[in-house]
């Protein structure tokens, strides 16, 4: 499995008109780089809910092999590349196994959403 780098937020990310993709670089952040190259997205797919809505699951592993605890969140992107609602787009705390691996899922908040990207971080004290 090719390793992920740190990316940009706004690097090309993955197009709902793809059914299931293969990871890419773009789909991932992480923030401050604390698990860079220990949880990596193994698969994506991007389905829409029958309110029409795009939502993406992604499959993520931990490389390494101890416990990891994180929190992740969901950022969705317009046609033009500009997020929508990442202001107010909820962390999720969440803990995955060592050499393990678990699958999340996210609601884009309207149908302007194109693309998603998922941002990881340590926990903080007061997820929001």
């Amino acid at each position: 499995m090719k390793r992920l780098s740190l990316i940009t937020v706004l690097g090309g990310a993955l197009l709902l008109g793809a059914c299931s993709t293969a990871p890419s670089s773009s789909q991932i952040e992480y923030r401050g780089g604390d698990f860079k190259h220990v949880i990596v997205v193994q698969k994506s797919v991007v389905e829409t809910t029958e309110s029409g809505l795009p939502q993406a699951k992604a499959i993520l592993a931990n490389k390494i092999g101890t416990t990891q605890r994180f929190e992740y969140k969901f950022v969705w992107f317009d046609t033009n590349d500009m997020p929508i609602d990442e202001d107010s787009r909820p962390w999720h705390a969440a803990a995955i196994a060592g050499k393990d691996h678990m699958t999340v899922s996210g609601t884009a908040p309207n149908a302007k959403a194109t693309k998603f990207q998922i941002q990881i971080r340590k926990p903080e004290e007061v997820t929001k």
